[in-house]
């Protein structure tokens, strides 16, 4: 009787792994990146909610340049994990801070 000892996968055996992979691949891609997405847009919502905030105190304490606000932002000015920048505009008036990414929902709720 002859025994064969196999050293290596058949190639049927790595198209099956790479197939398992490929499936595994395409559901878990899109689901990472819509919730990278969501994260982001989560993320800027935050900042502007803090911004607001700090607008507000600013408004209460005293009146000067625009950037002092963000004396009142703890860690300073808060960037957009998606690359949009914020705008403060007339304080009093809703929604007083903005981001460069508002199409996005980038926004304050209402």
């Amino acid at each position: 009787m002859i025994i064969f000892l196999r050293k290596a996968f058949t190639l049927v055996e790595i198209m099956i792994v790479v197939a398992i992979v490929a499936i595994i691949l395409a559901i878990a891609l899109p689901n990472y990146l819509t919730s990278s997405e969501t994260s982001k847009k989560t993320a800027c919502i935050n900042n502007l909610k803090t911004i607001d905030a700090a607008v507000d105190q600013w408004a209460i304490d005293y009146k000067q340049q625009e950037e002092d606000i963000y004396n009142y932002v703890k860690g300073g000015k808060p960037k957009c994990p998606s690359g949009g920048t914020y705008t403060i505009y007339q304080v009093g008036v809703k929604p007083q801070v903005r981001c460069s990414l508002e199409n996005e929902d980038h926004k304050l709720p209402e």
